[in-house]
């Protein structure tokens, strides 16, 4: 490989020795990498880790990654900075944490992130930057007021000289499938050197609506019928679709189907089952297009000169707790993916258990193309630790922000959306539907910020702290929707080692874990206070219309 031959000619000129000093040494420096080399982020929208085989996982859902994570360094502890897509993947391009960015609600306006991200530090250094998108978080904006959508070209759009999405209307056909237009700007730009970022939407929720026949039904249980189109609802259904959607699954609490503020059906592992099918139908056909697109590389001749990164952005929970989707900071939704291919196959193989963080993602890149690192990144690169450095090591601790709580998208926009079209409910709850609504708005208009809670993780333990406990029993969703209070922990903490799914609270029984996790969650929460970004209240807003 041409690395290789560029190895030995530097060999050849340490043994030589430097007969001449000066002027001959500087011509034999090395071009730095920046020069020379392609970036791809490939961000996975939901992907969980441990549905790859890469990670261990039994069923055959990944075969191209697999063959990509043995060319890569492979980080079995990648943590997201949030459980929220636009949230987290803000992190991921400024090193920076959620309140620090400023992105850290589903309000968007178009100079909310004022910090250098890694597209618009790579685009002053020469490079061709691009992005190819199906995930509408990052492009779909709606105006609240006049109730019509809007492109004001924002956060995520603008450090690209090219920005393409799919693009539908409100209600439209699902947004969420393969961004293949990505293989053809590679085609019709091979000769430039270029940052390419591939966002994929297609594993999140409705699971597998956007997968052709045969793959989306691939994994089902023989015969298996939706427990939603099998019990009726006074004359209507919940959804009429096979997919797994937010509409049906926003109403399972502790594995019960709530319908009319009471239990309606208990899902079994068969229906558990389903769900994981239909979501591993969307992680073997994103991996049959990550194939195409290793293949498309190889082809150009670009795999030696492109620094090819795999990660999730989150991922979701899928029943293990009798919950879905990602409300909350649980482990299967901020434990993630992540591949790094470098250069003619170097570091291949490598795979490192330490915990690492999304922040640490861009000081990785520019670190390993010689480009400085802006002084307010937040992150590390990991280029030491990759290298094996006696020096390096892993982030002992990993903070999230979960930001907002959920019920705050609610009250902006998709309960209104919901009644606004006609959305069938059964008539006790479209009684009392409109009252919840604005009695979150009122809460959270109180607000200076929008709320958050707070969490620190460890390879052994993880403690979550509910900074607004009150309020958020008062607001939430599942009080609503089961009719009943919701008692929540102040603090939780949970033995990863020994409860990786995270189902017992263990902060009583280990009160010096606790108070050891608490000092430093506390500490980094009053770093991020005074750090944090301004909020402007009274700012136009548009909402990322959401899930």
């Amino acid at each position: 490989m041409k690395r290789k031959l560029l190895s030995a000619a530097i060999a050849v000129v340490l043994v030589a020795g430097p007969a001449v000093a000066g002027a001959a040494s500087s011509r034999e420096k090395p071009a730095p990498a920046y020069e020379k080399t392609n970036v791809i982020l490939i961000s996975l929208q939901c992907l969980r880790p441990d549905h790859l085989g890469a990670y261990g996982y039994k069923r055959e859902t990944s075969r191209n990654i697999d063959s990509l994570a043995k060319r890569s360094v492979l980080f079995e502890n990648a943590i997201s900075q949030a459980n929220l897509t636009p949230v987290a993947q803000m992190s991921v391009f400024t090193s920076q944490y959620p309140r620090v960015h400023g992105l850290v609600s589903f309000e968007v306006t178009p100079e909310m992130v004022s910090k250098r991200t890694l597209p618009e530090i790579l685009k002053y250094y020469g490079y061709t930057t691009a992005a190819v998108v199906s995930s509408p978080e990052f492009f779909l904006r709606y105006d609240a007021g006049s109730g019509t959508t809007v492109n004001p070209g924002d956060v995520f759009s603008k450090p690209f000289l090219y920005f393409g999405r799919t693009v539908r209307g409100l209600g439209g056909r699902n947004v969420r499938k393969l961004p293949t237009d990505a293989l053809r700007w590679i085609q019709d730009h091979k000769d430039k050197k270029f940052f390419l970022w591939i966002a994929s939407g297609l594993i999140h929720m409705p699971y597998a609506e956007s997968v052709p026949a045969p793959y989306k039904t691939m994994y089902d249980p023989p015969g298996y019928t939706p427990f939603w189109k099998r019990i009726g609802f006074g004359g209507g259904g919940v959804s009429r679709d096979d997919a797994p959607s937010y509409e049906v699954f926003s109403r399972v609490r502790g594995d019960e189907f709530y319908w009319g503020f009471s239990p309606a059906y208990r899902l079994t592992e068969e229906d558990v089952n389903y769900v994981n099918a239909r979501y591993d139908a969307g992680v073997y056909y994103t991996d049959q297009f990550i194939g195409e697109l290793m293949k498309l590389l190889d082809s150009l001749n670009l795999t030696d000169k492109t620094l090819v990164i795999l990660q999730s952005i989150h991922g979701d929970d899928l029943g293990e707790r009798g919950d879905f989707f990602h409300y909350d900071v649980t482990d299967t939704v901020v434990r993630n993916a992540l591949l790094m291919e470098f250069p003619g196959g170097e570091f291949a193989g490598r795979r490192i258990s330490g915990q690492v963080q999304g922040i640490d993602v861009m000081p990785t890149v520019l670190d390993y193309l010689g480009i400085p690192v802006p002084h307010e990144a937040e992150g590390n690169s990991l280029i030491p630790l990759i290298r094996g450095d006696a020096t390096a090591s892993p982030s002992e601790y990993s903070y999230i922000d979960r930001m907002p709580w959920w019920e705050f998208n609610l009250s902006r926009w998709y309960l209104g959306f919901q009644l606004s079209n006609g959305a069938h409910l059964p008539p006790s709850e479209k009684e009392k539907l409109e009252a919840y609504r604005k009695m979150l708005k009122t809460s959270f208009d109180a607000l200076d910020y929008p709320p958050g809670d707070i969490a620190v993780r460890t390879n052994d333990w993880k403690l979550v702290m509910r900074k607004n406990r009150q309020l958020l029993e008062k607001v939430s969703w599942w009080r609503f929707i089961t009719g009943k209070p919701q008692k929540i922990d102040e603090l939780e903490l949970y033995d990863l080692k020994r409860d990786p799914l995270e189902k017992k609270n263990v902060a009583a029984e280990n009160p010096a874990v606790v108070a050891k996790l608490k000092e430093k969650l506390l500490t980094w929460d009053e770093l991020m206070e005074s750090r944090k970004a301004a909020y402007r209240k009274e700012e136009k807003r548009w909402i990322i219309p959401y899930p």
